[in-house]
C-alpha cells in the first residue's frame, strides 16, 4: 500500500479519543479526513472486546482512505474513585464525612449515615490528619481530621451533591499504589495483541514507573513508546529522571490542575514543553482544549487562544479527549482544531531555531544539516529516508521550516511518525532485490508532493540501509527534471 500524504498546511500533530460518538468506520473515517493523526484508545472505559471493535475500525478505515494512523493505548492508572451509591450524597460545607473501603461499611453502622465508600484499599494507611481530599475532579474540597482503623474523618470545606465513581484526588498524600497497577497489566497485556502503537501511562510519579512498564514489554519481546503523563506534584519533582527514561510526555491538565491549582498549569505546560523541546522527544498537550464544543458547534475565544498558545509554546501534538470521544460534534471539533493549529503555525517565529539546538547524535546532525541545506536553496521537500523513524524524530527536535516526508518501508515506523512534528509519513514496500529502488522512491514522492519541473529536494538518509550497505548518513541534492 501506497499511503497518500495529507496536506502539509499544518505541522503539529492532533490527537483524538474514541468513544461513543465515533464508534463506527465511516465516521472515524471523516476524522482522519478532517486531521486526526492518532487515535487514542483511553482504558478507564470500556471492555476489551469493545475496545478491540474499535482498534479494528480505525484500522479499517485508515485502509479505506489509503492513509494510516498511530493507536494510543492509554493506561488508566491508579485512578482512586467514589464506589457505587444508592443515591448522590449531599456533602454540606462544614458537615463531617467519614471515607472508607465499601467492604467495611456494614461493619459501621455509626456511621450509616455519612459514609464515603471507596475501592481503594490503601486510604486509611496512606493519609495523614491535616491532608486534602479532593472530589468530582476538585469540584469540592475536604481536610482530613482524624483516623480510625478502617476510616479517615474529613470535614467538608466546599461541598456539593456527589454521584457515584466521581474521583477522589489526595494532592497532599504520597499515595502507596503503583502507577503500573495490576489492572494496567492485564490491559497492556490485551493491547500487546492488538496493533498498538504508543503507550501512555497514567500518574507517573517516578522513573522506575516508566522501568516497570518496559520490563513488561521485553519480556514480551515488544517495542513500543511509552508517553508518560504528568499529572500529579510527585511528577514535577522527579521530572528530570522521568525524562531520561520516557520516550514522550502528556501534559494530562485536568488531573495535574486538581493536584496542583489552575494558576499554576500554565507555568508548568510552558516548562514542559520546553524541556521536551531541547530533547528532541515529543509533548502532548492534553485536556478540556475544545471542552464547549461537546454540546456546542463552536468553541469559545479562550478555547481558541489556549490551543494555539499551546502551539506557541512548542508543543508537538494537541489532543481532544471528551469533545470526540462522547461529544455532540467530533467532526466539527477535529477541524476546528486544525485550523487553528493552521492558523496559530503562521506565526512560527516563537518555535526555537536551529542554530539554538545543541545536537550530541550522528543522526541528529544529519538532520539538522538537511533542514539548513534545504533552507539555503530554497527546497520544496525534504525526504528522510528511514528504517525505524528514529531519523525523522530527530529532525521533528528542529522544527524545519521546509516540509518533510518521511519515507520508509515499515507500516510499523510510518504509524509512528503520524506523532511527529512536522513529518508526513510515507510508506513504500519494497523488495531487497529491487536495485531501482531509490529512484523509485524520489519519483513517488515528486507525484505525491505535485513537485514541478526546477523544483529542488533534498534527500536525507540518517539510519538503517533502506536502499543499500553503507548508504547510511548522507545527503544530497536533487534537481526536479
Amino acid at each position: 500500500m501506497e499511503c497518500k500524504v495529507r496536506s502539509f498546511k499544518r505541522n503539529a500533530k492532533i490527537v483524538a479519543t474514541m468513544g461513543p460518538s465515533t464508534n463506527n468506520v465511516e465516521i472515524i473515517e471523516e476524522l482522519i479526513k478532517a486531521g486526526v493523526n492518532v487515535c487514542r484508545i483511553n482504558m478507564s472505559h470500556g471492555t476489551h472486546g469493545e475496545q478491540a471493535d474499535r482498534m479494528a475500525m480505525i484500522r479499517k478505515a485508515a485502509k479505506n482512505l489509503g492513509r494510516e494512523v498511530g493507536i494510543l493505548l492509554d493506561l488508566q492508572g491508579p485512578k482512586i474513585r467514589v464506589d457505587k451509591l444508592p443515591e448522590p450524597l449531599d456533602l454540606k460545607d462544614g458537615s463531617e464525612w467519614v471515607i472508607g473501603e465499601t467492604k467495611y461499611q456494614a461493619e459501621l453502622p455509626q456511621y450509616k449515615d455519612c459514609y464515603i465508600p471507596t475501592i481503594y484499599d490503601k486510604l486509611v494507611d496512606d493519609c495523614r490528619v491535616g491532608e486534602r481530599v479532593l472530589f468530582d475532579d476538585g469540584n469540592y474540597s475536604a481536610e482530613i481530621i482524624d483516623k480510625e482503623e478502617h476510616i479517615v474523618k474529613i470535614r467538608i470545606e466546599a461541598g456539593g451533591l456527589l454521584k457515584s465513581n466521581k474521583g477522589i484526588n489526595l494532592p497532599d498524600t504520597n499515595v502507596s499504589v503503583p502507577s503500573f497497577t495490576a489492572k494496567d497489566r492485564e490491559d497492556l497485556a490485551f493491547g500487546l495483541t492488538q496493533e498498538i502503537d504508543f503507550i501512555a501511562l497514567s500518574f507517573v510519579r517516578r522513573a522506575q514507573d516508566i522501568i516497570d512498564v518496559k520490563e513488561m514489554l521485553k519480556e514480551a519481546g515488544k517495542d513500543y513508546p511509552i508517553i508518560s503523563k504528568i499529572e500529579k506534584p510527585q511528577a514535577l519533582e522527579n521530572i528530570e529522571e522521568i525524562l531520561e527514561v520516557t520516550d514522550a510526555l502528556m501534559i494530562a491538565r485536568g488531573d495535574m490542575a486538581v493536584e496542583v491549582g489552575n494558576h499554576l498549569v500554565p507555568r508548568i505546560q510552558k516548562d514542559l514543553i520546553k524541556r521536551c523541546n531541547e530533547l528532541g522527544k515529543p509533548v502532548i498537550t492534553a485536556t478540556q482544549m475544545l471542552e464547549s464544543m461537546i454540546d456546542c458547534p463552536s468553541p469559545t475565544r479562550a478555547e481558541a487562544s489556549d490551543v494555539a498558545n499551546a502551539i506557541w509554546d512548542g508543543t508537538d501534538a494537541v489532543m481532544l479527549s471528551g469533545e470526540t470521544a462522547a461529544g455532540k460534534y467530533p467532526i466539527k471539533t477535529v477541524e476546528m482544531m486544525d485550523k487553528i493549529v493552521e492558523e496559530a503555525e503562521k506565526t512560527p517565529h516563537k518555535l526555537p531555531l536551529l542554530r539554538n539546538v545543541e545536537i550530541d547524535t550522528i543522526t541528529g546532525s544529519m538532520m539538522v544539516a538537511s533542514s539548513m541545506v534545504a533552507e539555503k536553496i530554497g527546497a520544496k521537500r525534504v525526504l528522510v529516508v528511514t528504517e525505524t523513524g528514529y531519523s525523522t524524530l530527530e529532525m521533528m527536535r528542529f522544527k524545519p521550516t521546509v516540509p518533510v516526508l518521511g519515507v520508509t518501508r515499515s507500516v510499523d515506523a510510518m504509524r509512528r511518525m503520524c506523532m511527529y512534528w512536522g513529518i508526513r509519513p510515507f510508506h513504500i514496500p519494497y523488495r531487497e532485490d529491487d536495485a531501482n529502488i531509490e529512484r523509485k522512491v524520489i519519483e513517488l514522492a515528486i507525484d505525491e508532493c505535485q513537485l514541478e519541473a526546477g523544483d529542488r529536494i533534498v534527500v536525507a538518509r540518517g539510519d538503517g540501509r533502506f536502499f543499500k550497505s553503507g548508504s547510511a548518513n548522507n545527503i544530497r541534492v536533487e534537481i526536479i527534471d
